[in-house]
């Protein structure tokens, strides 16, 4: 799934999925894995970009 198909999906997290089919709840998942994906990538960045912002700061 790529950046657009992610961006136009309609997910609401904690909503009822009783009436969802098999096939439906394999595409949610499918999405809420790549977004837990980006998410966790962003987070990477951002720990990075932070140690390495300690790491000058202190050798400063």
């Amino acid at each position: 799934m790529d950046a657009q198909e992610l961006k136009n999906s309609q997910i609401c997290v904690g909503e009822d999925l009783y009436g969802a089919s098999v096939e439906q709840l394999r595409e949610r998942l499918a999405v809420l894995q790549a977004e837990a994906l980006r998410v966790e990538a962003e987070i990477a960045k951002k720990d990075d970009e932070l140690s390495r912002a300690e790491s000058f700061f202190k050798n400063s």
